[in-house]
């Protein structure tokens, strides 16, 4: 009979150390139903996603003129209090 070594699935264990890192990642998961790890890896994946790749000069233009017309739509002309009122009777309309 022979004794086969097992082999560790994971060698290196990552331990929260900072109290509000660990409670946020335990609230996440708790809200998405998913554990801890998957928590973490997710974050770490679309922060290396977001630090590795400058978004190319066209995009960002095209970002700030999408954004500048949601802003023009956003922002109405002020009306008057006055306006909101019949003047014959003084009653809102």
């Amino acid at each position: 009979m022979y004794l086969l070594h097992r082999v560790p699935l994971v060698r290196d264990q990552v331990h929260i150390r900072n109290a509000e890192a660990a409670q946020l990642a335990r609230a996440l998961a708790r809200q998405t139903g998913k554990t801890i790890t998957e928590v973490v890896l997710d974050a770490l994946r679309q922060y290396r996603g977001a630090q590795g790749q400058p978004s190319p000069p066209g995009r960002i233009k095209q970002w700030r003129l999408l954004l500048r017309g949601d802003q023009a739509r956003l922002i109405r002309p002020e009306v008057p209090v006055e306006a909101l009122y019949n003047q014959d009777t003084g009653l809102p309309e």
